[in-house]
């Protein structure tokens, strides 16, 4: 797996079958002379036998190819190896155009532990098709594994069942291809509703962190939050579950992504020279629904973030949220700001819902689908111009619906 890029490194990771000493080589795409080697480190059992080492210095916007050596020999790959760091244009040429692919919601059947007579999971070409979009970067927005009952109660069972996912072959191509970054939600920490006061609250961190080559997480922050810088945007990538705390009947009290997380992006958003800044969570933020699986339940918690975001002056904002089991976009009009957006992604490969209960009176009509799905932003047009092009695809790539939005208007007047 190619993990989250910079302008002069990019993680690889790998997973083996056994005992191994691994090592990456990587060159140029267009100059194989330059081929260079990362030293060789132990794959153990006790982290699931990954690997992850820092490339570099690289050069950005440069295209890669690479290779993993097992004990000092080429694995036998059935996919490209390849990556590009992201590009490096600051006054010197106009922000490129790239894309940006969005999933959440993939889960791998396994019989013994699944609901008996049923088949959660299907349609894992989803991820071909995204591979076929040839996104720059993808961000997984929440349920990327499923963990079932039996396997959030040690970290062997979660390593176990993290494994089980990344082993799904279709997907190898889009991981060895494309870098990845994600966030986490309910099913990739443990049962429903949970958060801080989880027993194993550290080891589903620790595995999660095994399993994804991120940036390093926020230094002021318990949890995984992090940020992603591509081209002209920013993304940011949030924890709502390390300090969930929904115990409280009062809902002042309730909290989804805790004081710290929320100072921390208040100030990463001021300081974000970013055209584009893009808000990642697990659980939606718009939706007026007071789900569980919504901000909203901690109505004080999400009120007093919007207001800040708000009184920040915090320009080129739009949201995109995962966990849920269909999709829609959200678009809260407010009184002397610019409208302000939500992409809800329903599932890549777990069973979508039929339809929803929740009354969203924000949603943009027709953008309700219930159905697997991937999402992927376009960044482009002409500095002065920028625009955010959203577009919706079901399993097989077909457009379930596209909208535009362009950066002047994200903007506060």
């Amino acid at each position: 797996m190619v993990g989250a890029p910079e302008m002069r490194s990019v993680p690889l990771w790998v997973q083996t079958d056994g005992p191994a000493q691994v090592a990456f080589a990587y060159w140029p795409a267009s100059d194989a002379s330059q081929r260079k080697e990362t030293p060789p480190s132990p794959a153990l059992p006790e982290n699931g036998f990954i690997v992850e080492r820092s490339t570099g210095p690289l050069t950005p916007g440069t295209d890669y190819h690479y290779e993993v050596l097992i004990d000092g020999r080429p694995a036998k790959l059935t996919s490209d190896a390849k990556f590009k760091t992201t590009p490096f244009y600051t006054d010197r040429a106009p922000p490129p155009d790239f894309t940006v692919a969005l999933g959440g919601g993939h889960r791998v059947n396994d019989p013994a532990y699944d609901p008996l007579n049923r088949t959660p999971g299907d349609g894992y070409g989803i991820f071909l098709a995204i591979l076929a979009k040839q996104p720059d970067l993808m961000i997984w927005a929440g349920n990327n594994v499923a963990l079932r009952e039996p396997d959030w109660g040690s970290r062997e069972g979660m390593i176990a069942r993290y494994s089980q996912n990344r082993a799904q072959p279709e997907l190898q191509p889009l991981l060895a291809a494309v870098p990845q970054a994600a966030v986490w939600s309910e099913s990739d920490f443990g049962p429903a509703n949970t958060g801080k006061h989880f027993r194993n609250l550290e080891d589903a961190q620790n595995v999660f962190e095994l399993f994804w080559a991120n940036p390093p997480a926020a230094p002021s922050v318990d949890g995984t939050a992090t940020s992603i810088r591509y081209g002209d945007a920013e993304f940011f990538l949030l924890d709502d579950r390390s300090s969930r705390d929904l115990a409280h009947d009062v809902d002042k009290w309730r909290k989804i992504m805790g004081d710290d997380q929320l100072d921390w992006l208040r100030q990463a958003l001021r300081e974000s020279t970013a055209t584009f800044k893009v808000v990642v969570t697990g659980s939606p933020a718009l939706s007026p629904s007071d789900s569980p699986r919504n901000h909203k339940i901690a109505k004080h918690e999400r009120d007093a973030m919007l207001d800040a975001l708000k009184s920040d002056n915090i320009g080129g904002l739009i949201f995109v949220a995962g966990g849920k089991d269909f999709g829609e976009l959200t678009k809260m009009v407010r009184a002397n700001a610019p409208d302000l957006y939500e992409l809800t992604l329903g599932p890549l490969t777990d069973r979508p819902a039929d339809s929803s209960s929740e009354l969203n009176f924000y949603r943009v009509p027709s953008t309700a689908t219930f159905k697997r799905q991937f999402a992927v932003m376009k960044f482009h047009g002409p500095e002065d111009n920028r625009q955010l092009t959203l577009t919706v695809y079901d399993t097989l790539g077909e457009q379930l619906w596209t909208q535009t939005l362009a950066a002047k208007d994200m903007q506060y007047k």
